[in-house]
């Protein structure tokens, strides 16, 4: 590490694709397009580098897009992950397919495949996008994400189909051994270590379904390879980092991670500190392990969460003066906080004043001296010396 301490933030997590930054909820359009004001209170929070969440084939592109639409001198450098989310693996299957293979009992069957070309396309489609910014744009192609399993919403994709396609999808990254991972796991801890598992002890796969045999490379280090009987091996590289991201996991869970991997890594938003059991969670994850995101916009942190009081320096005085209890050191450039206003009625505001109007109950970057603030506090931890730690830590798995 070189340089002196300061306040500045990388937030691993922004979902800039969101509808509500273009002022639309619930399909209903509230404002004009407020993207801008939102990267320009990054630069005033001091929120210097963004890593753009890339959720689907779709929102990927769209992300890539935005991000070199949005490119500034002045604001956060942004860069992005590819990759399609648990929620929505029915990418890469038909409409009419079902995602839930339910036997009578009510239990799930393994998945199968009924489009084979459908299914083999989208996957090859999500490879070469891979490929092409690889190769067009690899100073902001920074990782492989969001991938990985989510039990506490089958209601969008079920089980198992999440199973095939985080194993396939990890597939796809061995031929991308450098780029780090963007995983989600909530409520899946057992599946997803044993499918991480796979790849971190190597693998052989006699079947090759979906035709990946042609883009191997024996040139390059750690990717995969055929042997003499045509089968492929995945393994990952010994260098690969891995971020569970939003972490919202168990103490046991935490380690049993670190136990498969020295290269994992954890990151924690406002959903990651709701609970007392989530802060004795956050107080465990070593601090060398830790990087820190919003999420946005989602997972604030909210005044009905375990995490609130530890805005303030001193948890025994009035919450709602967390400003002057400790919270501004956070924001060296501000006076104060920013103001808040309804969806409804950010229109009714003169564009020029929108700089300083968040929308109410959405999340944005600007708000990671929150979530820093409730760690450093968590953690008895002062506040720059975690800043300036998890910074190099995120610069270290995700580059500067």
């Amino acid at each position: 590490m070189t340089g002196s301490k300061q306040i500045r933030y990388y937030d691993i997590g922004f979902n800039i694709s969101d509808h509500m930054f273009q002022g639309k909820y619930h399909g209903r359009k509230n404002h004009d397009s407020d993207l801008a004001n939102v990267l320009n209170r990054c630069r005033i929070t001091r929120v210097d580098k963004l890593l753009i969440t890339g959720s689907s084939i779709h929102e990927s592109k769209h992300s890539i897009k935005l991000c070199s639409e949005f490119a500034s001198e002045n604001g956060p450098k942004m860069m992005y992950t590819i990759g399609v989310h648990p929620c929505s693996v029915n990418e890469f299957v038909p409409k009419h397919a079902k995602s839930h293979c339910e036997t009578d009992g009510g239990e799930e069957l393994p998945f199968k495949i009924t489009d084979h070309a459908f299914t083999k396309g989208m996957l090859h489609e999500l490879y070469n996008l891979y490929r092409h910014q690889s190769k067009a744009d690899d100073d902001h192609f920074r990782a492989i994400g969001e991938i990985g399993l989510d039990y506490d919403r089958l209601h969008f994709s079920g089980k198992e189909i999440q199973k095939f396609f985080f194993l396939e999808q990890l597939k796809l990254s061995c031929f991308f051994p450098n780029k780090p991972l963007f995983l989600h796991m909530r409520n899946c801890a057992g599946d997803f270590m044993d499918i991480l598992k796979l790849f971190l002890d190597g693998f052989v796969d006699e079947n090759d379904t979906f035709g990946y045999k042609s883009w191997v490379d024996s040139s390059v280090p750690d990717s995969p390879s055929v042997k003499e009987d045509g089968s492929i091996h995945y393994k990952f590289s010994p260098d690969r980092k891995l971020v569970v991201h939003s972490f919202t996991g168990s103490v046991e869970e935490m380690k049993s991670l670190l136990d498969q991997s020295e290269n994992c890594y954890f990151s924690v938003n406002g959903c990651s500190m709701r609970s007392e059991e989530s802060i004795e969670m956050i107080e465990a994850i070593p601090v060398d392990k830790l990087l820190l995101e919003t999420d946005a916009p989602w997972c604030d942190v909210r005044r009905t969460h375990a995490s609130y009081k530890f805005l303030s320096r001193d948890t025994n005085q009035n919450v709602d003066d967390a400003w002057n209890n400790g919270l501004s050191e956070a924001y060296p450039e501000l006076d104060q906080w920013f103001k808040s206003v309804k969806k409804e009625k950010l229109q009714q505001i003169p564009p020029e004043n929108w700089d300083q109007y968040m929308v109410k109950s959405r999340n944005e970057p600007c708000t990671m001296g929150h979530v820093a603030t409730v760690v450093a506090n968590v953690k008895q931890i002062p506040l720059l010396d975690l800043v300036d730690q998890v910074w190099h830590t995120s610069c270290s798995v995700y580059g500067e």
